[in-house]
């Protein structure tokens, strides 16, 4: 008996859990009904009697539709603003190269002839004399190397091999210019020359090999250039030009904050003054080899149909063709960075004042900001100009090599002329702009599109942020769900969302706005080569 009453007992309990679970699931099952209905009705009251209109007033419409044409405007306004800080910070760049073919051996000279009066063997230029050193050693060594048969090797190879070795080169030389950075920030500071003689040696032959290994990537980037650009066919300045337009894809459809715009900005001025300084250096030696041959025989890149001149022809074509083409990509890429992270052009102005400022104090600072490789560029030119200047310049006999230092003296003489103007209208400019544009370098909402950031393609307002994070008071049928005491059972979703937190996350706007108010100098840290934004452009 007392076996058969535990029995019932269980079976009883059982019983009762299987009702309670049934009741619960019926319960449960409302909840969905109630939802489905209440959601139906919701979007049927929408397509019927289109509260949408109702909603949104026509003062948030005329609001929004400012905002969207200021963006549009602003996207107009982009190339100018651009352009000129491209255009400051590449004079500044050429005048960072004329340094080391003019200040630097006039200051070298100077103390050569004072050193009677100094009692000290050359004491204040131990940095030029080692700089000039390490460049003409160097430059010794990449002279051994022969380019027509680099030139004849990069030309034999196929479309893929060619668009590979681009990108190869390309990589290379960012990673050697950030190696190439700091070691010359530790070898041109004064605690190098007070290191042990061991540690200074070892750092002069990394440095050594450094420069030699980044000449030799550039060299083979000028002459994969000259390969492009002297094609009959047209195919590799084609495959050239389709990799500055695969430059879009990687920076385009980026969030992007101000600290990584301003990088992009210099990478963009590094990369445009690299590739200027390559197509002078092909120029020059295009003019030199075909300044005897026909017309006729000048590469259809290089030709231009309003004119028959040679020399244009040598200089315009290629000129036109990749640096055309790296300005519409640049004016492209940051006008549509700027349009999708509501970034106004005025910006550019506090990108100019931080680059003023940085030439005004000295040219080592504002070569660190860049994170231009010089070195390595005047490298690249002795070694490809030297072919050239040999034929010129001729020493067979007295009057030949009378003539010969006749001309290495003028163009010395006329380098310094060129560098004077070009410093002083640096220095005039910048005086310029800084008496025009607001000297404080922090960045305010005045330099932002007003209107909602979006992490995705898709506008995330404020209403869908409060579903998406639970805050059930502004939708309808979130209402109705919550005053529904069926939806308020223990485990149930209704429940739940009554737990959650009624304070949302921190928009985007939020999120920069007290970035900025945190950092508001923030963009005077940016260089190029420096992590301040979520990757190194």
């Amino acid at each position: 008996m007392v076996k058969d009453d535990s029995k019932a007992g269980s079976s009883r309990l059982k019983s009762a859990k299987d009702d309670g679970s049934r009741r619960k699931a019926g319960l449960d099952f409302r909840d969905l009904l109630y939802r489905c209905r209440s959601s139906l009705q919701f979007q049927l009251d929408q397509l019927v009697y289109d509260k949408s209109s109702e909603v949104s007033s026509k003062a948030e419409e005329s609001v929004e539709v400012d905002q969207e044409l200021e963006q549009l405007t602003n996207m107009t306004r982009i190339p100018l603003r651009l352009e000129k800080f491209m255009l400051w910070t590449l004079l500044a760049c050429f005048d960072c190269f004329l340094h080391y073919f003019t200040v630097m051996p006039l200051r070298i000279i100077s103390d050569i002839f004072q050193i009677r009066k100094n009692g000290k063997w050359l004491s204040r230029t131990h940095t030029e004399r080692f700089m000039v050193f390490l460049i003409v050693i160097a430059s010794i060594v990449l002279s051994k190397m022969d380019t027509s048969k680099a030139y004849h090797r990069i030309k034999r190879q196929s479309s893929v091999k060619l668009y590979m070795l681009f990108g190869v080169l390309e990589m290379a030389d960012k990673m050697l210019a950030s190696m190439g950075q700091s070691l010359f920030t530790v070898i041109l500071s004064g605690k190098f020359f007070r290191q042990p003689r061991f540690r200074q040696f070892l750092l002069t032959v990394i440095s050594l090999v450094y420069l030699i290994c980044h000449g030799y990537v550039m060299v083979l980037q000028t002459v994969a250039l000259n390969v492009a650009v002297n094609s009959y066919s047209n195919a590799f300045l084609t495959l050239l030009l389709s990799m500055q337009f695969a430059e879009i894809k990687a920076s385009l459809l980026k969030r992007t904050d101000k600290e990584g715009l301003f990088q992009l900005a210099i990478a963009d001025v590094v990369e445009r003054s690299q590739i200027t300084f390559l197509l002078i250096i092909i120029a020059l030696r295009n003019i030199f080899a075909n300044s005897k041959l026909q017309s006729s025989l000048i590469p259809r890149s290089w030709t231009l149909h309003a004119t028959s001149s040679v020399i244009l022809g040598v200089l315009c074509g290629p000129m036109f063709s990749v640096i055309g083409s790296e300005l519409l990509v640049d004016w492209v890429k940051h006008a549509y960075v700027t349009k999708f992270n509501r970034i106004r052009p005025q910006i550019y102005g506090k990108f100019l004042v931080i680059m003023c400022t940085d030439y005004t104090t000295g040219l080592k600072k504002f070569c660190d900001r860049l994170g231009l490789p010089i070195q390595a560029l005047v490298v690249l030119f002795i070694v490809m100009i030297r072919p050239t200047l040999s034929q010129m310049l001729e020493f067979n006999s007295f009057m030949n090599a009378a003539i010969a230092v006749f001309r290495c003296a003028l163009g010395f003489v006329c380098l310094i002329m060129i560098k004077m103007l070009l410093r002083s209208l640096l220095v005039v400019w910048s005086k310029s702009i800084l008496a025009g544009e607001q000297l404080s370098t922090a960045v305010t909402e005045e330099e932002y599109v007003p209107g909602m950031l979006s992490a995705g393609s898709g506008k995330i307002d404020r209403n869908a942020r409060s579903i998406i994070h639970g805050g059930s008071k502004q939708s309808p049928d979130y209402r109705r769900a919550r005053d529904t005491p069926a939806l308020k059972l223990p485990g149930s979703r209704a429940a739940a969302s009554e737990t959650r937190s009624d304070r949302l996350p921190p928009t985007l706007n939020e999120l920069r706005s007290n970035k900025d108010a945190k950092n508001p100098r923030s963009l005077e840290r940016v260089t190029r080569y420096n992590m301040v934004s979520k990757r190194i452009w």
